[in-house]
């Protein structure tokens, strides 16, 4: 059986000359695939194994045209002697070609820089304190226990002074939570939107970090909350005052008037909480507030684009709206959604360039620190992941671990070995136990992000203790993982094919634990091997998977060791609970 159709998941523009095809087989070991085109002449390319299920494998490639917006082709599947060919004729009467042709519209387009972002998020009030000055009353002292409601000083200052240590780390992009005015210490609560909160700094304070970030080659995004305020917002302090006679009164979901929040609010809220009325994102006022707040601050200070709060529970319309306005201010701002799940609708090219990827995040943590399955599915479910996205947009995913809303991922792990057979759950355990999953984050596509603070194992159940203050001093860090995070930054700043090669499976093994994979980009290709076994295995690679000739040399960058290719394999002994990364040296 073989299946390709000119749909989302089989073909996509990539540019005006450049297309994406895939193919769909039965699981075959022994088939190799090509498209075969018309490009003044019928032109070759071979296709590489991209995902696979249970039952199927989908295969990939990427063809240059000399001519741009269409293209012609058909596929040749080998299997030992015998060849097929799969033409548009398999669904219709004439024996045709597909065809294909496409517009500027069809493109899903990303922003350029995205490629090679490693993220960071800073929760602002807890990283670090650059100026005491700017202390809200009552300022806690750094590292004591965070609540719902206390401050530590944390601030935009603090930030650019960190600047050297986030370089040293290896990131070049920020995503830092709301820095807008508010009365809390999270600022999800909104209170002017044209003002930076004077606890972080000013105007001034966030366009110098901004130029300080971009002189050191790095971006930033803001965290857009714009489903909701807090009731100091001028429009809802306006609405309590004035009641039916507000011309606020439209801009929330009233139900009555005079304006009550106790003892239950008689507006809509989030999650019914009455320090966060909802907006009326369908009323064009509003809308054009909103509007305006998110190219102000691309003009103003620079900013290299927006992570937007629980975009799903706003008007899709509006996105669409905020895409145009954003993209036409910036084009290479970053538009990315806070979806929990299945995001197919929102990447479509018309509301977000990515998502935050907590669908990677959870099945991270159910293989490798709950084990509620085997490796193999692993494989199977990122590859499905995979297929439901365009494919610049799986390029430009926020891959977590862990967030301000979340566990922090040390205690995510120990939480979750704690319920297996055989392990206690200790910090040392979920120590061991997270390395090849941080493996799998800095080789996978999308880009990786770090929680501050994670990089030297920092531990936090749910909110507020997942937002604690980072500690500066090293000798309390985690120096292993620390370490492992810098090296994994390292490999992949300097390793194009971890940034922009597409993704290729190779091997699992449920019995060993063990999961090899490829990251290709032209002829380079960078070989991942992870062991989330508790002992030492050895992962086999056929070497004619990866084209890779005999005798070639490849080079171990997380270990600083060396293999050859002999008698067509490459055999890679495997630290219990880690990896290798494997590439060529130049």
């Amino acid at each position: 059986m073989f299946y390709h159709q000119p749909t989302l998941r089989f073909c996509q523009p990539l540019a005006p000359n450049k297309l994406l095809l895939r193919l769909k087989t039965l699981y075959r070991d022994k088939q190799t695939c090509q498209v075969i085109y018309e490009d003044k002449s019928l032109k070759t390319a071979p296709m590489y194994l991209y995902a696979r299920t249970p039952h199927y494998f989908y295969y990939q490639t990427e063809i240059e045209l000399s001519k741009p917006w269409q293209c012609r082709y058909f596929f040749k599947i080998q299997e030992n002697k015998n060849s097929s060919y799969l033409l548009k004729s398999t669904y219709s009467k004439t024996s045709q070609p597909f065809s294909y042709k496409w517009s500027s519209e069809d493109i899903f387009n990303t922003p350029d820089w995205i490629y090679d972002a490693i993220f960071y998020q800073i929760f602002p009030d807890r990283f670090y304190n650059g100026n005491p000055k700017n202390d809200p009353p009552g300022t806690q002292s750094w590292g004591e226990k965070p609540t719902f409601d206390n401050f530590f000083g944390g601030d935009l200052e603090g930030i650019e002074a960190k600047i050297p240590y986030l370089k040293y780390l290896g990131v070049n992009a920020l995503w830092l939570n709301p820095i807008f005015a508010s009365p809390s210490n999270h600022r999800y609560n909104t209170s002017d939107y044209m003002k930076i909160d004077p606890a972080l700094g000013d105007k001034s304070t966030l366009r110098h970090l901004v130029n300080s970030l971009k002189s050191a080659n790095m971006h930033i995004i803001l965290d857009g909350v714009f489903n909701h305020t807090g009731t100091d917002f001028f429009a809802f302090k306006d609405a309590v005052l004035n009641g039916a006679n507000s011309r606020y009164k439209d801009w929330y979901y009233f139900r009555e008037f005079p304006v009550r929040s106790s003892p239950h609010a008689n507006y809509e809220c989030w999650w019914n909480i009455p320090s966060l009325p909802k907006l009326k994102a369908t009323n064009p006022e509003v809308r054009k507030y909103l509007l305006s707040v998110g190219t102000y601050w691309l003009r103003e200070a620079g900013i290299d684009g927006w992570r937007l709060d629980v975009p799903n529970e706003i008007e899709p319309t509006f996105w669409v709206e905020f895409r145009q306005e954003v993209k036409e201010t910036n084009p290479e701002a970053y538009i990315v959604g806070e979806i929990w799940h299945d995001a197919r609708f929102w990447l479509k090219g018309k509301h977000f360039d990515a998502v935050m990827n907590y669908l990677f995040r959870d099945l991270v943590l159910n293989y490798f620190a709950r084990r509620r399955f085997p490796i193999s599915t692993l494989d199977f479910l990122l590859g499905l992941i995979r297929l439901r996205y365009p494919e610049a947009a799986n390029f430009a995913m926020l891959n977590l671990m862990g967030s301000h809303d979340t566990a922090r991922i040390i205690t995510a792990f120990q939480e979750g070995l704690s319920g297996i057979n055989g392990h206690s759950g200790s910090y040392e355990e979920a120590i061991i136990h997270l390395r090849p999953a941080l493996i799998l984050q800095f080789t996978y596509q999308g880009a990786p992000m770090i929680y501050y603070g994670d990089e030297v194992g920092m531990t936090g159940g749910a909110d507020p203790d997942c937002r604690r203050t980072m500690p500066w001093n090293s000798e309390v860090w985690n120096k292993e993982i620390h370490a492992l995070y810098r090296r994994l930054t390292s490999l992949r700043n300097n390793l194009k094919p971890l940034r922009q090669g597409y993704f290729q499976p190779l091997a699992t093994d449920d019995n060993a634990e063990v999961y090899t994979y490829a990251r290709r980009l032209d002829d380079e290709k960078i070989i991942i091997a992870l062991n989330a076994s508790d002992y030492p295995q050895t992962a086999t690679i056929e070497a004619k998977e990866l084209d890779i000739e005999e005798g070639c040399s490849l080079h171990d960058g997380l270990n600083n060791r060396n293999f050859e290719v002999k008698e067509g394999k490459i055999q890679i002994p495997l630290e219990a609970n880690y990896g290798a990364i494997l590439y060529r040296l130049k």
